[in-house]
């Protein structure tokens, strides 16, 4: 069990102490240091999220379980695709009217935090309770020591393994808890070689920000400080794009291969396909992986470590989170809200895993017999790498949300030669850093 809202080691992890700067910091007037209450009248509230329309259907469901519990408390749902949903929400909250409650992502939720857009979620103790959530996955919420939100799901960076390919070209699977890059290398050159050129035994490394985060951790750094900042050594992702350009061909796909694939559909990506023996993703998207193919069977691993030895560089990275907007007439009821999505089993039941592995471990046990059998992978990995998660890192500051792409589009350039390593890091860095600047 953990203290509500527990910040950072370095912080102490209580809510006693917090002056006015620190509630001004989050867009909370300094004079209004009191906790939030409940109407005595019936409110409305709205809530925005993205997704598909299952997900809608799913979170309409877990709405109207809500309201029949809550009578005086009404909830209008407002939902959109991704690309439009982004639009829609800098729109509002520009104009000082977004939805009570907002589904977020870690691109974005520091930009909104910084702005003080978001609620300190802090004052809302009393309705929003956090006992089923680790320290480290409400960390992840964070920036300075501010809760801007609450962790709906855990995932975790994984190598994703077709099995099947594997037995064919007669390698072992190996022990994730000891493999190193090289032997990474060594296995996909092998696949490879072995199939004739037919079979690439691994995806390209180093195409999203969530492969560069570990891999600076790995090498004893991150990509961002707490207070924003870019700290991330050029030599970092250099390193890391010199490796995928040896690779390329040579156990990975060939530079235009790759950059197909960066665009392909999930079922037609070559490890679906069983063109493609290794790749890394998230594992959460093993269920999607695995609905895609009937030949194929899957497995999930941990990324290889430097050979070194030194730190795996893991931690949970958040599907997804619930935020209140700062300008909320009814904060309480807002809390309300989350806390009913985040932490009643009767809405787990309702929403299943549509947002991911459940971040609080009660609403986790509520569903988990009930898991299908890939669900349940995802579910037992981040069991599995719970003993070597850190921390997680520093959230995205405004104007590096498009570090993804950012991100793949160096990697190309050094894929097709464009650039070497060293150069594509140093401006890689350069260019990120001044995005980052320019928002400030």
């Amino acid at each position: 069990m953990t203290t509500p809202f527990s910040r950072r080691t370095l912080l102490g992890g209580a809510f006693a102490g917090f002056s006015a700067l620190s509630l001004a910091a989050c867009g909370v007037s300094q004079n209004d240091d009191t906790d939030v209450a409940l109407s005595n009248e019936e409110v409305t509230l709205r809530f925005t999220w993205w997704g598909s329309d299952a997900r809608h259907a799913l979170t309409q469901q877990a709405i109207d379980a809500f309201q029949k519990e809550n009578p005086k408390i009404k909830v209008k749902g407002e939902f959109a695709d991704w690309q439009g949903y982004w639009d829609r929400l800098a729109t509002t909250f520009a104009a000082n009217d977004a939805a009570d409650i907002v589904q977020m992502d870690e691109l974005y939720l520091r930009t909104y935090g910084d702005r003080g857009q978001l609620l300190d979620l802090a004052r809302t103790r009393e309705f929003l309770k956090t006992d089923g959530f680790s320290d480290l996955s409400l960390a992840s919420g964070q920036a300075k020591g501010v809760q801007y939100a609450l962790p709906i799901g855990n995932g975790s960076m994984s190598v994703v393994v077709n099995t099947r390919l594997f037995d064919k070209y007669g390698v072992d699977v190996p022990d994730d808890t000891q493999w190193t890059w090289d032997d990474f290398q060594e296995i996909a050159a092998k696949i490879m070689k072995d199939s004739g050129g037919d079979v690439a035994g691994a995806g390209a490394l180093g195409v999203e920000a969530g492969q560069l985060t570990i891999w600076a951790r790995q090498h004893g750094g991150e990509v961002f400080d707490d207070e924003g900042k870019v700290v991330l050594d050029p030599a970092v992702p250099a390193q890391m794009w010199e490796l995928t350009r040896a690779m390329a061909g040579q156990g990975a796909p060939k530079a235009e291969s790759t950059a197909e694939q960066l665009t392909a559909p999930l079922n037609q990506t070559w490890l679906v396909l069983g063109k493609q023996a290794m790749n890394f993703n998230y594992n959460t998207q093993i269920t999607s992986l695995q609905a895609a193919t009937k030949e194929e069977k899957f497995e999930l691993l941990q990324l290889p470590q430097a050979a070194d030895g030194s730190s795996p560089g893991f931690y949970y990275k958040p599907s997804m989170y619930w935020s209140i907007a700062s300008g909320s007439k009814h904060p309480a009821e807002a809390a309300k809200f989350v806390d009913f999505l985040a932490s009643s089993p009767a809405a787990a039941k309702i929403l299943g895993t549509d947002r991911g592995i459940p971040a609080n471990e009660a609403t986790l046990t509520a569903i988990r017999a009930d898991l299908d059998p890939t669900s349940e992978l995802a579910a037992a990995f981040n069991d599995k790498v719970a003993s070597v998660v850190s921390d997680p890192p520093p959230l995205t500051p405004a104007g590096a949300s498009d570090i993804n792409n950012l991100t793949g589009r160096y990697m190309q350039e050094v894929l097709f030669g464009r650039q070497k390593p060293a150069d594509a890091g140093r401006k890689y860095v350069q260019e990120l850093t001044a995005s980052v600047e320019n928002a400030q």
